[in-house]
């Protein structure tokens, strides 16, 4: 179930009979309703919602409106509920347990914060390992590690994150985008020039373009450092990538023009900014030399 697609089919004046029926999946349309800032829409969502779930709601609004007060007591709320005996539900506990965590790191409880996500990764595991919940759980995780000055845990987070599964592919797409930058900060750029293919393509199979963009720009920013016919090809590169080991040498920063005039290709008539256009200018020379 994709919620983007969802969201424009009932802009699109389908009923909202159409809104599916899995689990907690009307929740997850609502939350991208509200991220595109569809307000009729979203209200006529909410008779669609469980108790649990309208508090989330009301927890984003609180949220969106730097409401801290008010998303605290939204939150605190939805986890009571979740708690009950009539209305247990394990999997939005935990959901929420991530909410509380997000919302304590902002607040400055750094320690508690933690406590609460690393709960909510591995309950979602237990649950339902690969929903997208639990995506988004690793991915705060590591961004709480990296937050700590700890980025050998943030990779490790991301570590979690399987291109092969089963993770929802935009997932992998924005692990791969964040470890990347991690790698460039540790100078393992041919990591990152690797992580950020995979990416990219991640992003363009789940028509996130503008991400997909950014991350192939940045490749080809990385990759001009070497461009040679002797180079291995992406593909290769990313099917026979193994752990270093303490001592290795870095592996060579270079890529192969075949690769370099594929992200040309599809960059060229997506993007107009001028910095873009700079980098797609030393591409262009590049692949004529």
């Amino acid at each position: 179930m994709d919620p983007r697609h969802v969201v424009s089919q009932l802009l699109s004046g389908q009923g909202i009979e159409i809104l599916p029926n899995g689990e907690h999946e009307s929740l997850i349309v609502a939350e991208q309703a509200i991220g595109d800032g569809q307000k009729q829409l979203i209200d006529d969502i909410m008779p669609h919602l469980n108790e649990i779930e309208s508090h989330i709601i009301e927890y984003r609004y609180a949220q969106l409106a730097n409401d801290a007060h008010a998303a605290q007591q939204s939150l605190t709320t939805a986890l009571a509920i979740s708690r009950s005996k009539q209305h247990r539900d394990y999997l939005l506990e935990a959901r929420i347990r991530m909410e509380w965590g997000i919302l304590r790191a902002s607040l400055g409880e750094f320690e508690q914060a933690g406590i609460d996500l690393k709960w909510s990764v591995e309950r979602i595991a237990a649950l339902s390992a690969g929903h997208r919940w639990h995506g988004m759980a690793l991915l705060n995780m590591a961004t709480w590690h990296l937050n700590r000055g700890e980025s050998g845990m943030a990779l490790a987070m991301h570590a979690e994150i399987s291109r092969h599964g089963p993770h929802l592919v935009e997932i992998v797409s924005m692990s791969r985008r964040q470890a990347a930058e991690i790698l460039i900060e540790k100078d393992h750029l041919s990591s990152a020039i690797r992580n950020l293919w995979i990416a990219h393509h991640g992003f363009r199979q789940s028509s996130m373009d503008e991400a997909a963009v950014e991350a192939g720009l940045h490749w080809i920013d990385l990759g001009l450092t070497e461009v040679s016919t002797d180079a291995p090809e992406m593909h290769t590169v990313i099917e026979s990538a193994v752990p270093r080991s303490a001592g290795d040498p870095k592996p060579r920063v270079w890529i192969h023009p075949n690769d370099l005039n594929i992200m040309y290709e599809w960059l060229e008539s997506r993007t107009d900014d001028s910095d873009a256009i700079a980098v797609l200018d030393d591409a262009h020379l590049a692949l004529q030399s």
